[in-house]
């Protein structure tokens, strides 16, 4: 924790042939104009002839205008069509390309009759040719997604380091060492549970990412083990491909994800689909294990954010390797709510709950030894 208050500054580690662009100016792409071709300057000006010689009396017949011209102006005379004519095609040709520019740069029109699939984005279409588009995709999106139609959404906090696009694979595996062009590293890519909507919210939206010491990708989501840092930083927001939400954050927590370390049993907070009475056992789960409360509140029937990266803080409080993870969870703004948290009203849960191994290690009682073991 405290190597992490001393990180303040960092590359976003997005230095690639694709920039990815910054989500403050997403939705302020700029048109680009149709650009018109200049005008052309034709020379109209008749091309002079040389007079003619006069020719002598005695010359029984006199020769043809045209033969009497200068071998030089001939070719002139000659040559004067063919410029013409080049000049006529050039202008053309540019006429043509700005008319098919922007028909190109214009979105079509499309009648109210078809269904939500109007594609605001076939401005961008001759660009990405192989690209299908989603239906109701935000413009801000369709770049990225165009780049790697595995992603879903963008993940932004802000003041933060966390600003990414976040892809959903086949398996939760697909992008764990993978990065957004699918090259081998051990960076991987932020992305979604592989059981979530590709589409909608879910219930419970869960988004991976590693804890990179340089701190890039989830390393200022791990921050968030420190309540100064969640005073500082306290929504949260994604865009899917069809909509932009804020999050409140709720808490940020510890898990092990080993059954050995806490008497076998795993929280499982990466469930994409719950019910909402099953929510409320979940949520109880969380304020165990909570490392400190906030002003917001959180129901059975709300929708959450789920950020998931590693941590290694028990390894130090256990005295030994502890494969673990710092949760924080976001609840969906809700309608007609202000995004303005009094985050002075957070306080620190020194009793959170941790895993036997931790009381084991100090030599005490673990007060949940017995407690309900909640499961979806």
């Amino acid at each position: 924790m405290d190597d992490n208050k001393k990180k303040n500054e960092y590359s976003t580690g997005y230095n690639s042939a694709f920039d990815f662009p910054d989500f403050d100016s997403l939705s302020r792409t700029p048109k680009k104009e149709p650009v018109k071709p200049s005008p052309v300057k034709i020379d109209a000006t008749p091309i002079s002839q040389p007079a003619e010689k006069p020719q002598p009396k005695t010359e029984p017949k006199a020769e043809s205008a045209e033969a009497q011209e200068n071998p030089t102006a001939k070719k002139s005379k000659a040559f004067a069509p063919i410029c013409i004519a080049l000049i006529a095609a050039i202008i053309v040709c540019n006429i043509f390309t700005v008319i098919g520019f922007a028909d190109a740069a214009t979105p079509s029109n499309t009648s109210t009759a078809e269904s939500d699939g109007y594609n605001e984005f076939s401005s961008i279409t001759p660009k990405f040719k192989a690209t299908t588009y989603p239906s109701g995709i935000q413009k801000k999106l369709a770049r990225v997604y165009a780049a790697n139609n595995d992603v879903v959404g963008w993940l932004y906090i802000p003041g933060t380091n966390v600003n990414t696009p976040v892809l959903q694979g086949k398996t939760n595996e697909s992008y764990l060492r993978s990065n957004f062009y699918g090259t081998n590293t051990n960076y991987g890519q932020a992305y979604a549970d592989c059981k979530g909507s590709r589409t909608a919210l879910n219930k419970n939206t869960i988004i991976y990412g590693h804890n990179m010491p340089a701190g890039t990708h989830f390393y200022d989501v791990n921050r968030f083990e420190d309540i100064e840092w969640y005073k500082s930083h306290p929504t949260i927001t994604y865009s899917t491909l069809s909509g932009t939400y804020t999050y409140l954050i709720y808490t940020a927590f510890y898990s092990t994800v080993r059954a050995k370390a806490d008497n076998g049993y795993v929280f499982n907070y990466i469930e994409p689909n719950m019910s909402d009475s099953s929510f409320a056992g979940f949520i109880d789960q969380v304020n165990q294990r909570a490392l400190y409360t906030t002003a917001v509140d959180l129901k059975a029937t709300d929708r959450i954010i789920t950020l998931s990266t590693c941590n290694h803080t028990y390894d130090t409080l256990c005295g030994q390797r502890v494969d673990s993870r710092l949760v924080v969870i976001g609840r969906l703004l809700r309608s007609g709510e202000s995004t303005d948290v009094d985050t002075s009203k957070a306080k620190s849960n020194p009793d959170y709950r941790k895993p036997q191994v931790y009381y084991d290690y100090k030599g005490k009682t673990n007060p949940y030894k017995n407690a309900v073991q909640w499961r979806p």
